[in-house]
C-alpha cells in the first residue's frame, strides 16, 4: 500500500481535485505532471493578467486618441472658418477694386 493510500492525505487530495489524485497515484511522474500543471496554470494566469493590462491600456490610448482627434478637428474647423472669412474678404476687396477701376 502506497503512502498516500495508507494515509488520510489521499482522500483529501481526491476530494480537492480528482485529476490531481490520479496524478499522485503515479508517484514521481505524477509529481512532475503536477508541477507542469501548476506551471501552466501560473503562466496562464500571468498571460491573462497581461492581456487584461494591455486591453485596458489600449482602451485608454484609444480614448486619448479620440479626444486628440476631436481637439484637432475643432481647431481645424476654426482655422478653416477663419481662412474662409479671409478669402471672402479678399474676394470682396478685389471686386471693389475692379469696380473702382471700371468706374474710373
Amino acid at each position: 500500500m502506497d503512502f498516500f493510500q495508507s494515509n488520510r492525505v489521499f482522500p483529501l487530495i481526491i476530494a480537492a481535485d480528482p485529476a490531481t489524485g490520479v496524478l499522485v497515484q503515479y508517484g514521481a511522474v505524477g509529481a512532475v505532471a503536477l508541477l507542469a500543471l501548476a506551471a501552466v496554470r501560473v503562466l496562464y494566469a500571468k498571460m491573462s493578467a497581461a492581456l487584461d493590462r494591455e486591453t485596458q491600456r489600449a482602451d485608454r490610448l484609444e480614448e486619448e486618441l479620440r479626444k486628440l482627434n476631436e481637439t484637432v478637428r475643432t481647431e481645424y474647423v476654426d482655422t478653416i472658418n477663419t481662412a474662409a472669412q479671409a478669402i471672402a474678404e479678399a474676394n470682396r476687396a478685389i471686386e471693389d477694386a475692379r469696380a473702382a477701376v471700371r468706374r474710373s
